[in-house]
C-alpha cells in the first residue's frame, strides 16, 4: 500500500487535531511556500484537520486495505493414514577425531564493538548539536555572540512567531466573512484589518463581489482551522503566515456548502492596529512567495 496522508505528516492514524497541526507546522517550518513539498504537507493537513473530510478519507483507507487483503485459503482434506512402518534400528554414532595441532584463533584487534558504537553516537550527537545551534534564529554556533544575546534573540523570535500566528488566525473570520445584506458594513470592517495598499485593492473589487453575492443571496462565514509562520524578517516587522480557512456558505433557497483552502497571509507590524499587525497581501495559489 502506498504512503498515506498520515505517513506524509509522520503522525498516527489516531492522532488528535492538535498533534496533526503541530506535525504540519514542523513539516513546513523550513520550506519555502513555493516548494512542492510545502503544498503537499499543507494539502494533507487541510484534509486531516477537517472532521468530515478526515472521516471520508479514513473510510477510503479502510476500503483500500480491505481490497488488498488476501482471500483466505481453504484447507485441503487430509490424506488417509497409511499403515505404520516398522522402525529401523538406529545406527551407532561415529565419533569425529579431535583435531590435532590446531592453530589458536587470534584475538580480535582494535577497539571493542561497544566502543565504536559509543564513538558513533558521540559523533552524531555533536553533529546534531551543531545543526541545532546553527539554525536557531538567535545566531550561529560560532557567531561570537554571548549565550545571553542568543537566548534573548531566540525569545524575541518566539514571541514574534506566536503574535503573528495569533493575529493571522484572528483575522480570518472578519476578513473572509461577508453577507449579501451587509456588504457595505462588511467592507468597512474588512479594511480595518488591511494596510492602505491592500485596502485600496479590496475597495476596487468590492462592487463586483457585492453584485455576485446579491444575485446569489450569498452569506459566507469564515473560520480558521490552524496557522503556521513560514517567514519572519530579521527586524520582526514582516511575517508570512499560512492559515487553513473554512468558509461555510448559504445561498438562495437555503443551499449550504463548505469551502476548505489554505492561504499565505503577509502581515506588517503596525503598533496602531488593534492586534499590532495589518494584513498586506493574500495569496491562495501554489506560487505564493
Amino acid at each position: 500500500m502506498t504512503a498515506n496522508l498520515y505517513d506524509l505528516l509522520n503522525v498516527g492514524e489516531s492522532a488528535s487535531t492538535d498533534e496533526i497541526r503541530a506535525a504540519w507546522k514542523d513539516a513546513i517550518a523550513d520550506l519555502d511556500p513555493t516548494a512542492p513539498r510545502f503544498r503537499a504537507f499543507s494539502d494533507a493537513a487541510s484534509v486531516l484537520l477537517d472532521g468530515e473530510r478526515r472521516a471520508s478519507y479514513d473510510a477510503e483507507l479502510a476500503a483500500e486495505r480491505a481490497a488488498e487483503e488476501p482471500e483466505p485459503t481453504v484447507a485441503s482434506e487430509p490424506e488417509a493414514a497409511s499403515e505404520p512402518e516398522e522402525p529401523e534400528e538406529p545406527e551407532e554414532p561415529v565419533a569425529e577425531p579431535a583435531p590435532t595441532d590446531a592453530a589458536p584463533r587470534p584475538a580480535p584487534s582494535g577497539p571493542p564493538g561497544w566502543a565504536l558504537g559509543a564513538a558513533a553516537v558521540g559523533a552524531l550527537a555533536a553533529v546534531v548539536l551543531a545543526v541545532v545551534l546553527y539554525v536557531q534564529p538567535g545566531g550561529k554556533l560560532f557567531s561570537g555572540d554571548s549565550p545571553k544575546d542568543v537566548a534573548g534573540r531566540n525569545a524575541a523570535a518566539e514571541r514574534d512567531t506566536v503574535a503573528a500566528e495569533g493575529a493571522a488566525e484572528r483575522m480570518v473570520a472578519p476578513v473572509f466573512s461577508y453577507g449579501y445584506q451587509t456588504m457595505t458594513g462588511d467592507l468597512q470592517r474588512v479594511t480595518g484589518y488591511l494596510t492602505p495598499k491592500l485596502a485600496a485593492k479590496q475597495t476596487r473589487i468590492w462592487p463586483e463581489l457585492t453584485d455576485g453575492a446579491q444575485k446569489q443571496q450569498l452569506t459566507v462565514q469564515a473560520s480558521s482551522e490552524g496557522a503556521a509562520l513560514t517567514r519572519l524578517s530579521k527586524d520582526g516587522k514582516v511575517a508570512s503566515v499560512v492559515v487553513f480557512i473554512r468558509q461555510d456558505s448559504t445561498r438562495k433557497g437555503g443551499a449550504q456548502s463548505s469551502l476548505h483552502m489554505w492561504a499565505t497571509l503577509t502581515l506588517l507590524r503596525s503598533p496602531g492596529a488593534d492586534q499590532g499587525w495589518l494584513l498586506n497581501d493574500i495569496c491562495v495559489d501554489a506560487g505564493c512567495a
